[in-house]
């Protein structure tokens, strides 16, 4: 999905406030209300914000899982910078679990590169990338489709998974906090992950730095579990220094 410079500018603004007035945002964007009303339109069909009478609201929260719109949208030089220092953990003729993120979906492109490459994923979106523009061997787990999330979850996910053992497993996370490890805003989605940990030998994850210091509704792992940590920007030293009491590597892109 693609968005006009328009609804950029709509998308940057709740972003940052959360919530605005639909009066307020016509007089700061200088559009009349019937374009206002086809842009937030527009938005709430992509799971990007929600609206009420008046109001326009940032679709997103700690108990519910972002759009995968407004992740594709969302601090989009950072994790290409991640994706980049990623790929100096990729290796040919190995195998990796690709969870359904965006983040780790800016990697995928470059996996063209290397020989033998087999992949699982959950995700539609990764998985349609990695074949659009790879000759990555792809297998895609089955299970319930969550539209929002472009995600396969559920049982029958679970089950694929315990079929393959991967040496690499590449994700990224809703949140990652000191008091509760690493989190996601779904249930379904921290299980899959967690089956796809159990299942894999070297744990990759990508977070962005706007991941730190948040908590979601539902542990996915600990700081035990995780091998490297690849961010864009040095954390707090209370990160710092949980990640060596884990043995975790800290990687900055």
């Amino acid at each position: 999905m693609i968005l006009n410079d328009r609804q950029r500018k709509i998308f940057e603004i709740l972003k940052k406030e959360k919530t605005i007035n639909t009066r307020e945002l016509m007089n700061r964007l200088f559009v009349s209300e019937s374009t206002l009303r086809r842009d937030l339109s527009f938005l709430a069909k992509q799971g990007i914000i929600y609206r009420t009478h008046g109001s326009a609201i940032f679709a997103e929260s700690s108990s519910m899982e972002s759009s995968i719109h407004v992740r594709v949208q969302s601090q989009v030089k950072e994790k290409g910078l991640i994706a980049l220092k990623c790929l100096e953990y990729i290796n040919k003729n190995e195998s990796y679990f690709i969870d359904s993120s965006s983040t780790v979906g800016y990697v995928l492109p470059f996996l063209d590169n290397y020989q033998n490459i087999t992949v699982i994923t959950n995700g539609l979106n990764n998985a349609s990338i990695l074949t659009q523009k790879t000759n990555v061997k792809v297998y895609l787990t089955g299970g319930i489709v969550y539209r929002n999330t472009n995600s396969i979850l559920g049982i029958d996910t679970i089950n694929y998974v315990k079929r393959f053992n991967c040496n690499v497993f590449i994700f990224s996370c809703g949140g990652i906090s000191v008091e509760s490890g690493i989190s996601e805003a779904n249930l379904e989605q921290a299980l899959v992950k967690q089956e796809m940990l159990n299942h894999s030998k070297i744990h990759i994850l990508l977070a962005d730095h706007k991941k730190f210091g948040v908590t979601n509704l539902c542990q996915s792992c600990d700081f035990k579990d995780i091998d490297f940590v690849i961010t864009d920007k040095m954390p707090s030293a209370e990160f710092i220094q949980i990640f060596d009491q884990n043995d975790v590597k800290l990687v900055i892109a």
